[in-house]
């Protein structure tokens, strides 16, 4: 640890960063949005699953626990997507961030560990979830507890992460942080970041089945007609469109809620402090405004250039969040890393350049 007992940030590790910083922090920021987008999709469409069933029980509908099935099979999917492309930001950030990451991380150490067992026993669950919806059909109540065990998991794991990546930004603040449950209301950001992330995830997963959907029907349009199998993926289209736009609008309001919770100085970088951060901000709502007019296009007028901007534009927009939340990192971090930089050359070869 340094001398200050108010800021026990301790030395980087005396290996070499094994390569140049800013193409590892690119490397981290593509492989993060990799990651998120399939952890987005999962929990929205395990949400989902669990809903439409719900709603199918109570109204007896073998249609809405059509759905539900499906969204089942697809969540099962993606989570193991999710995994393995976790696996990448997970290591560049532990090299980029040595000295914060690994800090933080023992600091709800416990929760952290627990992580491992918290997803083996989602991804358990899942599975049953998935596979015994007609062994079941006569015990819903109990498939249904199984499906709802599993998201809840899956809603609660993500709050872990963003204890951990919060905490880093506040080395001045751990030597009065005490666990897990203690920094989710001692670090600020944490519930803000939260809810953003919830509301992501249901945007993105809406924004996965509106896409899949449009893609699949224009496929069968090849094929015999199959009414049922067209019923379904026209109402999961539609479904998809207006959770997308209605859960961005909402959007709005916890990303103006995430941004106020910033430190001032922070905070007034994306206000006009700083061009590259407004100018992500402003962008960032442009796109995702124009993501929405594609999308609504798409839906409406069955259009394939419109789909087609749908998706590039939704690329855009994943870019332009990814690269403001590394930029608000650095931000952060700036002042602690000048005073306590990062091992960039090996001191072996340092020295013999000194002499």
């Amino acid at each position: 640890m340094n001398g200050s007992h108010s800021m026990p940030i301790p030395s980087d590790i005396q290996l070499q960063i094994p390569g140049n910083l800013s193409f590892f922090a690119v490397l981290l920021i593509a492989s993060f949005l990799l990651h998120i987008i399939f952890v987005n999709i999962t929990i929205a469409l395990a949400s989902g699953a669990v809903v439409f069933e719900g709603i199918g029980m109570r109204k007896k509908s073998s249609f809405y626990d059509r759905i539900a099935q499906i969204f089942s099979y697809h969540a099962s999917i993606h989570k193991s997507i999710a995994v393995v492309l976790g696996v990448g930001p997970l290591l560049l950030i532990s090299v980029l961030y040595t000295q914060y990451f690994y800090s933080s991380t023992i600091l709800i150490g416990k929760a952290w560990l627990s992580i491992i067992i918290l997803l083996i026993s989602a991804f358990l669950l899942l599975y049953a979830y998935k596979f015994l919806w007609d062994k079941l059909e006569n015990k819903k109540m109990f498939h249904l507890a199984i499906g709802i065990a599993a998201t809840l998991i899956l809603l609660f794991v993500p709050l872990i992460f963003i204890v951990n990546v919060v905490s880093m930004l506040y080395p001045e603040k751990w030597i009065r942080a005490n666990g897990f449950f203690h920094s989710l209301f001692y670090y600020p950001q944490i519930w803000q970041r939260y809810f953003h992330f919830i509301l992501a995830s249901f945007a993105g997963g809406g924004l996965y089945a509106a896409l899949f959907y449009t893609w699949k029907m224009r496929r069968q349009k090849k094929k015999k007609p199959d009414y049922q199998e067209d019923k379904l993926d026209h109402f999961i289209r539609r479904l998809g469109v207006k959770a997308t736009i209605w859960i961005t609008f909402i959007q709005f309001v916890a990303g103006a809620l995430v941004l106020f919770s910033l430190e001032r100085e922070i905070k007034l970088l994306y206000m006009g402090g700083d061009w590259l951060s407004t100018i992500l901000l402003i962008s960032s709502l442009i796109a995702t405004f124009i993501l929405l007019l594609f999308l609504y296009m798409a839906d409406s007028k069955d259009s394939h250039r419109a789909f087609m901007g749908a998706l590039i534009s939704f690329v855009i927009v994943l870019g332009l969040m990814g690269w403001m939340r590394h930029e608000v990192r650095e931000a952060y971090l700036k002042p602690h890393i000048e005073n306590n930089p990062r091992t960039v050359e090996l001191p072996l070869v340092k020295a013999k350049q000194d002499n």
